[in-house]
């Protein structure tokens, strides 16, 4: 549940899952741009529990990105079955042997971030960005509580076809009644590549700090293509596989962009 329009993020898998922060495009101008996206995430996982805990996300999402300067709204419709307490930010609670399922309004979450410096032959792009969790989540999909996130993410070009990016950062977690949510650290690296002028393929590596007792740190990866319909109008899907404790078994999903 990493929302990533950014890498992907995560996740953060971000609100486009998978996509470079900053892709193979062209650079910023002095033109506002703006983007509407919606999609559907599907992730399952024992998270440490005896049975799987299924999460389905549908987001929507607005980005404008102005000149040097981005600014993201996402909010998801979510819908939850297993054992499992489900938090936004990827993160999942093992629960108790019943199974239950909920669904609703998620949490929204609100980003902005600042291109530094952008990539030439001489060193790479540079993006900072934060974000902010806003408890807005229905009973059961949320902690009620503000979370918040900050990050670096780095890209590089080494020609038109072929990009190197990552991502590095922090998050800060709010407990949730008796559970006790860690802060941690994450991290992302990746590869991207077009065979066309319309058309990115890539896989990215994502980690994150242990974020409750016992669960272990979480890693997974995320291979994904982009395919650029026409001038306003673009699509994406990922796939997904953890090979932690913390992370779901396997996980898919899509995004319909409109940008102009």
């Amino acid at each position: 549940m990493k929302s990533v329009f950014g890498v992907v993020a995560g996740a953060t898998i971000a609100t486009l899952a998978g996509q470079p922060a900053l892709s193979q495009e062209n650079p910023p101008t002095d033109t506002t741009r703006y983007m509407a996206a919606v999609g559907l995430d599907y992730s399952t996982g024992k998270y440490g529990a005896s049975k799987d805990t299924t999460v389905i996300s549908v987001p929507f999402g607005l980005t404008a990105q102005a000149d040097r300067f981005r600014f993201e709204f996402t909010i998801p419709y979510l819908s939850v079955k297993g054992p499992g307490s489900a938090f936004a930010g990827g993160v999942v609670v093992p629960g108790g042997s019943g199974v239950t399922t909920r669904s609703g309004l998620g949490d929204v979450n609100l980003g902005a971030a600042w291109l530094i410096h952008q990539d030439d032959s001489s060193f790479p792009a540079i993006e900072i960005a934060g974000s902010v969790k806003a408890p807005t989540a229905e009973v059961g999909l949320g902690t009620g509580k503000w979370d918040y996130g900050a990050l670096v993410n780095i890209s590089h070009s080494f020609s038109d076809q072929f990009m190197l990016f990552g991502s590095v950062g922090y998050q800060w977690l709010s407990d949730f009644k008796t559970i006790k949510l860690e802060d941690g650290v994450t991290g992302s690296i990746g590869a991207n590549f077009k065979p066309s002028s319309r058309t990115s393929v890539g896989i990215t590596a994502n980690y994150r700090q242990e974020y409750y007792a016992g669960l272990g740190e979480q890693f997974s990866l995320t291979p994904y293509l982009l395919y650029d319909v026409s001038e306003n109008w673009r699509i994406s899907g990922y796939g997904l596989v953890g090979t932690t404790k913390s992370s779901p078994d396997i996980g898919a999903g899509f995004r319909v962009i409109f940008m102009r």
